[in-house]
């Protein structure tokens, strides 16, 4: 089997580390426009195509804590 490129393996691990949260979009850009040879503009265009694993809708997260208040309001009434 073929021995994949350095630069192809690093740019993967680049937009895997952002789309986890390890990174954030300036360095994500960064490194994975000196991995790819593309222009800063056309970096940023693909890394925030990406959806990112680490985000959490406050509207979602208020929803959450206001169903746990009513599970403990009903337990003590």
């Amino acid at each position: 089997m073929a021995e994949a490129d350095a630069k192809i393996t690093g740019s993967i691990d680049v937009l895997v580390d952002y789309k986890k949260g390890g990174l954030t979009l300036a360095q994500a850009v960064d490194r994975f426009r000196k991995l790819t040879g593309l222009t800063p503009d056309v970096a940023e265009k693909f890394i925030r195509g990406m959806s990112r694993d680490n985000i959490i809708s406050l509207e979602t997260k208020r929803n959450i804590h206001a169903g746990k208040q009513e599970e403990t309001d009903d337990r003590t009434g």
